[in-house]
């Protein structure tokens, strides 16, 4: 609708202004994406299907556009899918748009479904829940340095002067193009140099550093960014403050309970195992990080996938603890970093 205003101008003559309003946009169709489904993982070279179901809320029949969109998570770079899916469909009915694509480069993309109507208005837009992966299967670990020297231990709490470096990659997907579960763990192997006190009513874990005589343990904690702590309820930035200290209880037994003692489970500084402490659920191990979706340990609302990974490459950290009890001598142990997958 245009409107016309007309004024009359108080002067020697006659003349006449007009003014006029272009017409609102047309609102857009009432068009909604009911479902959709794809792969997620994919080797280079390969093609993905996409299957979308659009359904017409209208009471006459509508022309719909469907523009796949990728989106780079590394740059940031969107991709539309060409030729776009489009179709026809009656009043009140859904149709179930198909085509075949030829893969981007390698990388992860998320996936969004925009729909448009037959005069070009944006009448919805559904995003894909899970990204999808395109890679080379690999599976490599490499830990820096091989060889750590701690040093002498004081008396007390005290962090190792250096840190170790781990570099990690890893593509695999299941038969159903999922991600295949991993996870990188960290234990010690010292069964056959721990050999306890004799006649010692209870056997000690052989976790930790060992002594020369095989006698002897110091047990060992580490810390990395996935330990925490979380910066809104302690005040620790440990992306930019690293560690969090030693000497504080908070981080090293963990947050004191309303009704006293401990939060043992919420320490920052935790307890590495050793090989014969650990069984096959997952639970006794100390993982630094992976994936499983199929463990609701570390699924949420928005991570689905499971996903505690770190990039490459990622630095842990180890601190002792001696004690009244400890005993003088040279300690050693052998400190296993693995990826391990099902």
């Amino acid at each position: 609708m245009i409107r016309r205003l007309r004024f009359l101008l108080p002067l020697a003559g006659m003349a006449a202004l007009w003014l006029t309003h272009p017409s609102p946009a047309l609102a857009a169709f009432n068009l909604k994406v009911q479902s959709f489904s794809y792969d997620t993982h994919f080797h280079p070279g390969e093609s993905i299907t996409f299957h979308v179901t659009v359904a017409n809320n209208e009471t006459t029949g509508q022309f719909i556009e469907v523009d796949i969109t990728l989106t780079n998570l590394a740059t940031g770079q969107e991709i539309t899918l060409t030729p776009v899916l489009t179709g026809s469909t009656g009043p009140q009915q859904a149709i179930t748009l198909t085509r075949t694509y030829p893969l981007p480069a390698e990388g992860s993309y998320t996936v969004s479904f925009p729909v448009f109507d037959g005069n070009g208005a944006r009448a919805d837009t559904a995003r894909g829940k899970f990204a999808i992966h395109i890679g080379t299967e690999t599976e490599s670990l490499r830990v820096f340095p091989e060889v750590l020297n701690l040093g002498t231990l004081p008396p007390g709490r005290s962090l190792c002067p250096t840190p170790f470096e781990v570099r990690w990659s890893f593509f695999q997907f299941n038969r159903l193009r999922q991600d295949q579960p991993f996870s990188i763990r960290i234990y010690t192997d010292n069964a056959a140099r721990y050999h306890g006190i004799p006649h010692a009513l209870r056997a000690a874990s052989p976790a930790g550093l060992v002594s020369m005589d095989g006698r002897y343990v110091i047990p060992i904690k580490c810390w990395m960014l996935n330990f925490g702590p979380d910066i809104q309820e302690t005040g620790w930035d440990a992306a930019l403050a690293g560690p969090p200290p030693v000497d504080e209880d908070d981080y090293w037994l963990g947050p004191p309970l309303l009704e006293g003692g401990r939060s043992l489970g919420s320490a920052t500084w935790v307890r590495i195992p050793d090989l014969v402490d650990m069984s096959p659920d997952p639970v006794t191990w100390r993982r630094l990080m992976g994936q499983d979706q199929y463990d609701n340990r570390f699924i949420s609302d928005p991570n689905l996938t499971g996903d505690f990974t770190l990039r490459s490459p990622f630095t842990v950290y180890l601190a002792t603890e001696t004690g009244p009890s400890s005993v003088e001598g040279t300690y050693t142990a052998n400190l296993v970093v693995e990826l391990w997958n099902p």
